[in-house]
């Protein structure tokens, strides 16, 4: 999963903004005891700022933008419907991430070995993609794991070993993470820049 780091105060103004509408939605139904305060106090300004001539414009700029389901989860990305290249990016990911996948699977099959039980898939930031057999499961394939792969590490957890398949398309998925954190960093460098331009909003709200 990608994620660039932004700032606390970005965080709170692009979680805060989409939240908004419900924020005022409570406040028109409320009618208890300080409804007029409320009202005049809270909902009044909330109504003017945040029409189409001003916040909506900002909360359009982050439902467009920002990925609002990695959000949800502290992950702030761009969504990739934002750009064209981001959004091709993305396809190649996970077309390579189902390659690998279905690579792990066929690999369990040749070895014999239950998937996911047995024969495991990492990605770690030393080999990449690998796969991982316990030390107990290392007899039952050791001529095959000396005949048709490389071994890249055998420690307690287990051997970790793969093969040029596999590092091919662990080296291309990588250069494609790469390419995708690069474009992201464009992107929220644009976005960021874009979102200043809503600082008189920002603040009078805030100190609404």
């Amino acid at each position: 999963m990608i994620q660039h780091a932004v700032n606390s105060t970005t965080i709170f103004w692009l979680q805060s903004s989409i939240r908004l509408p419900f924020i005022k939605s409570a406040l028109e139904i409320y009618d208890g005891q300080f409804s007029s305060v409320m009202r005049s106090r809270y909902l009044e300004p909330l109504h003017l700022w945040t029409d189409d001539e001003h916040l909506n414009k900002f909360i359009g700029l982050v439902e467009a933008s920002v990925d609002l389901d990695q959000l949800e989860n502290r992950e702030y990305m761009i969504s990739p419907s934002y750009d064209s290249t981001l959004a091709n990016l993305k396809e190649q990911r996970e077309l390579l991430e189902s390659q690998i996948h279905n690579l792990h699977r066929q690999t369990a099959d040749d070895l014999d070995l239950p998937i996911d039980k047995a024969l495991k898939l990492d990605k770690g930031t030393q080999f990449g993609h690998v796969f991982r057999i316990t030390k107990k499961e290392e007899p039952k394939i050791r001529k095959k794991l000396n005949t048709q792969f490389i071994v890249l590490e055998t420690r307690k957890d287990g051997v970790k070993f793969t093969n040029t398949k596999l590092k091919k398309l662990g080296d291309q998925y990588q250069q494609i993470l790469e390419e995708y954190k690069n474009c992201q960093k464009k992107l929220v460098d644009k976005v960021v820049q874009t979102a200043t331009t809503f600082s008189e909003v920002s603040i009078y709200v805030k100190q609404v």
